[in-house]
């Protein structure tokens, strides 16, 4: 039995691909037999060499016919009144059925953002952690030498610890590396007044102590505390982890963005740095709790390290203090304003008494 079609006629634009110039023309269904006509032309089709385009809300839809012609409309319900005549276009017309059905998009929306969050949240983490694990050890090197090269470049110079001192130092904590540390540790000192008091660890085992940090300190074993802090960072691979961390974040924002300049806009680069926030101190517990247990199996007061923490912490607070009033003084008196916020940049250790408690309990038990 043959298949029967209802008429249909769709009035529209021709371009016949040859010239650019537009023909009013009507495409037609009438016994079965496809037609095109212009005022002064007509065509019959094969409805087989027939394209017709996905229907995007009601904006025109398009034919492409053989020759490179194609016929132009605004009756989007006429060419799917005559794609349903030949079985065509079925999924077409249910994904516009499905993009303007308001309940699906919602709930789409709602999906879409849940999944986004998640990945943030605990598939960049867990992605960062599996993928430093097997970072080639010459490439975590690299890594960790570029980063001091940097910080020697700008804001690092030479110790002015006399090398007795540093010698002295560097003993004193070998008695502590030796059983508490699983990895090589090359430990340095710099002079940092941009940065203050402070100690950092690098990807690659490198531990630096500045100048500052090293006068705060009332003892030796201070700074010893705070290197079992910062060999905690090695152990757990914390560097690296970080650097993996910010990268899977900045890529993913790129791809659903599309674009690097969307990380001037705050509203999108803003969950990104606090999402690296949050995790920044997760490894700062992490390190903590490394650093108290290495302690306490070695015979180390934990005391000192709440001490020199707060100690530190106060020194940032006065350093901060004295560069609001010099720039409320002069606003543009320098050209180094930029190093006024460095200490907050590279500190590794935003201070809670939360985090400090724990030290000061283990040291009461």
């Amino acid at each position: 039995m043959a298949l029967r079609h209802s008429e249909v006629q769709i009035e529209g634009d021709f371009y016949s691909g040859s010239t650019s110039r537009r023909q009013q023309a009507r495409l037609s269904l009438a016994e079965g037999q496809l037609a095109l006509k212009t005022e002064t032309d007509a065509w019959l089709l094969d409805w087989e060499s027939v394209t017709v385009m996905p229907r995007v809300g009601n904006t025109p839809r398009y034919i492409h016919l053989p020759d490179d012609g194609v016929f132009e409309t605004t009756d989007n319900d006429g060419v799917d009144q005559l794609a349903r005549q030949f079985k065509r276009g079925t999924g077409a017309r249910m994904l516009h059925r499905l993009e303007n059905n308001l309940g699906l998009i919602l709930v789409a929306v709602v999906v879409a953002g849940l999944t986004i969050a998640g990945t943030f949240v605990y598939g960049v983490p867990v992605a960062s952690r599996v993928i430093a694990e097997w970072m080639p050890q010459s490439i975590v090197e690299q890594l960790g030498q570029a980063t001091l090269d940097t910080l020697d470049s700008g804001w690092m110079e030479p110790s002015e610890l006399g090398s007795d001192r540093q010698a002295e130092l560097k003993a004193h904590f070998e008695t502590y590396l030796a059983s508490a540390s699983p990895v090589p540790v090359d430990i340095n000192f710099r002079s940092s007044p941009a940065i203050g008091a402070n100690a950092m660890a690098l990807p690659n085992g490198t531990i630096i102590f500045t100048d500052d940090m090293v006068n705060l300190a009332q003892s030796d074993d201070e700074l010893k505390a705070v290197l079992a802090h910062e060999l905690g960072h090695v152990v757990h691979n914390h560097g690296m982890k970080g650097v993996v961390h910010s990268s899977l974040t900045l890529w993913l924002i790129v791809i659903m963005t599309g674009d690097l300049s969307s990380f001037a806009d705050s509203t999108v680069a803003g969950p990104a740095v606090l999402m690296n926030l949050v995790y920044s101190r997760d490894m700062e517990r992490e390190a903590d709790q490394f650093a108290l247990t290495s302690m306490q199996q070695q015979g180390i007061d934990p005391a000192n390290f709440s001490r020199i923490m707060r100690r530190m912490s106060a020194s940032h607070e006065h350093d901060d203090e004295v560069d609001d009033r010099a720039s409320q003084e002069d606003e543009d008196s320098s050209d180094d304003s930029w190093l006024s916020d460095l200490g907050a940049l590279v500190s590794s250790h935003p201070m809670t008494e939360e985090r400090l408690r724990m030290f000061d309990e283990a040291a009461a038990q």
